[in-house]
């Protein structure tokens, strides 16, 4: 690798970290807050637990999950905008080729394998917090905080649900770049 290619991906793991922890902490802050401060340990930990069965999904599974083949029905409900402000999005990627022209996330077809397979692992990652924000907010709602139940739904949609549309809609485009005669 070069060198100038190494300090691209120095680069973009520093420009990646910034929408990364700012989404995090939006998105992760509250509920952990929530769950720490009002649901009792075991409850706490049985949800963790079933959270975690979403990693043993396969991706066969996951497949059966998504919402379109096409990525036009994730343009139609916005999930290309979402790929603008995500680590490895639009906004990262032009601050990198500002300094690095040459700089591509996906390089070629291998690359475009590995980001395939890549994405699977974010989809459960996401998947497992939403099963785990649908939790919390249960528990939230079932004790009558009604407040905390509707912001942790919303922050599920943005942090969880939009961000699994987003591999989705990544992978669509991917595969369609990878096939044949491309």
């Amino acid at each position: 690798m070069s060198t100038e290619r190494q300090q691209a991906r120095r680069r973009a793991g520093w420009y990646n970290a910034v929408p990364n922890v700012l989404w995090s902490v939006l998105g992760l802050g509250p509920v952990a807050w929530f769950a720490y401060a009002h649901v009792g340990r075991p409850w706490l930990w049985g949800m963790v637990a079933v959270s975690l069965l979403a990693y043993l999904l396969p991706a066969r599974a996951l497949e059966r999950l998504r919402l379109s083949a096409s990525p036009a029905r994730y343009r139609r409900l916005g999930v290309h905008w979402l790929n603008r402000v995500t680590q490895n999005g639009e906004l990262v990627n032009r601050q990198l080729r500002r300094r690095f022209p040459g700089f591509r996330q996906v390089p070629g077809r291998a690359a475009a394998e590995r980001h395939l397979r890549a994405s699977y692992h974010l989809e459960r990652f996401h998947l497992a917090l939403l099963v785990f924000f649908v939790l919390v907010g249960a528990y939230a709602a079932a004790c009558g905080q009604w407040g905390w139940a509707l912001l942790i739904l919303v922050l599920n949609v943005g942090y969880n649900l939009y961000p699994m549309w987003l591999q989705q809609y990544l992978r669509s485009r991917l595969r369609a770049a990878l096939r044949p005669g491309r």
